[in-house]
């Protein structure tokens, strides 16, 4: 992968030097790992990723970090810093060798600010620019290599919950229902995974947590659920019935599977974020019940569980092919019920391909003790 990760390094690159930048620096998280082919993640050690855009680029990394966890980034040059030294001086002293001091550096949004502050009072002729938009529009195109790997972790995911539905029985609780489905996810062989499982009224809590609420006939099922492959992420959540639904239940059921149906069938090259979130809502408007969706219709994914594009009003964003994202319409009526049916997808040439394939019909299993 090294050459994909400089190949994609060149062409952000390119799109930086127009905009007037001199550097990348690249802070742990999703896009040094991208960018670079050297995956790290947040700590209290500084590792940074300093790129100029003439010169010989550098990795600084902390002795613990001298092997670079066995990855072969495609920077050769890697300045290790020891335990009582001060990493940021460390930085600095690249950014002056490079004669970076007074360069204009770009940046994620994600750079920590403190190390960020102290190396412009090190070093005040530095201007940094949020690079952010021209990093994630390389990002959301996926190779397709990149969109195997989502194929695989979406079909995981698929599996795992059809188990975990499989195994509803009275008086289990949304945590031994969690559990089942992560323990499938790495049985299959996915990555580290997680499963949001909440019954009845307590799925009307977006962001809720499975707690030791007991599962009940009548009882609406919603989990959401994701794993990585390769640090390429699935996202996947159903609504289903314990026991027949009441009219009522399967009426906002129908309404979330519509707009999750209509909002698939307008993907295509061309039409924009915000578009793709109108066309959804509407369904559910139009159905009497626009006051209970309460958030976008999805958000990109990839390396990041959340990220560009979101599927959003006002985001004028054209899609492109190669872009992943999530179509997810949900109706949340606090204290009574909550449901949503969400998708991982990838806009095609053609129009639309669904990365989650798992049955979004409305489903009712049987009560069993």
């Amino acid at each position: 992968m090294t050459e994909f990760h400089k190949e994609k390094a060149d062409e952000a690159i390119e799109t930086l030097k127009m905009g007037g930048a001199d550097a990348l620096l690249l802070f742990p998280g999703a896009d040094i790992g991208y960018y670079t082919g050297f995956s790290i993640g947040p700590s209290e050690r500084l590792a940074a990723a300093l790129i100029p855009f003439a010169g010989d680029p550098v990795l600084v990394v902390n002795q613990l970090e001298a092997e670079l966890r066995g990855q072969k980034p495609w920077i050769a040059d890697v300045d290790i810093w020891l335990e009582h030294e001060d990493p940021v001086e460390i930085l600095a002293q690249n950014f002056e060798r490079l004669d970076l001091d007074d360069a204009v550096v770009a940046i994620n949004e994600d750079a920590p600010w403190g190390w960020i502050n102290r190396l412009r009072n090190r070093l005040p002729g530095l201007l940094f620019v949020d690079a952010t938009s021209y990093l994630s529009q390389v990002r959301m195109v996926k190779s397709p290599q990149e969109l195997d790997w989502m194929r695989m972790a979406c079909a995981i995911t698929d599996k795992a919950l059809e188990v975990g539905f499989e195994r509803l029985h009275t008086g289990m609780t949304e945590t031994e229902l969690a559990g089942i489905i992560t323990a499938e996810i790495r049985t299959k062989g996915g990555g580290a995974g997680y499963a949001g499982v909440l019954f009845g009224e307590k799925a009307a809590l977006p962001h809720g947590k499975p707690g030791e609420r007991s599962l009940e006939p009548g009882d609406c099922v919603l989990v959401d659920l994701g794993t990585n492959i390769q640090g390429y992420c699935s996202d996947l959540t159903r609504t289903v019935f314990y026991g027949e639904p009441t009219a009522r239940h399967a009426e906002i059921y129908d309404l979330v599977h519509e707009a999750n149906r209509v909002a698939y069938e307008a993907v295509r090259p061309g039409v924009s974020c915000g578009e793709l979130d109108s066309v959804a809502r509407k369904v559910i408007e139009d159905g009497g019940y626009g006051e209970y969706f309460i958030h976008r219709l999805g958000h990109g994914i990839g390396l990041q569980g959340h990220e560009r594009p979101y599927i959003v009003q006002g985001n004028e964003l054209e899609l492109e092919p190669g872009m992943t994202f999530t179509i997810e319409p949900g109706i949340y009526i606090v204290g009574e019920v909550g449901v949503r049916v969400e998708d991982t997808v990838v806009c095609t040439a053609g129009g639309c391909e669904r990365l989650t394939r798992l049955s979004r019909e409305l489903t009712s299993y049987p009560v069993t003790s």
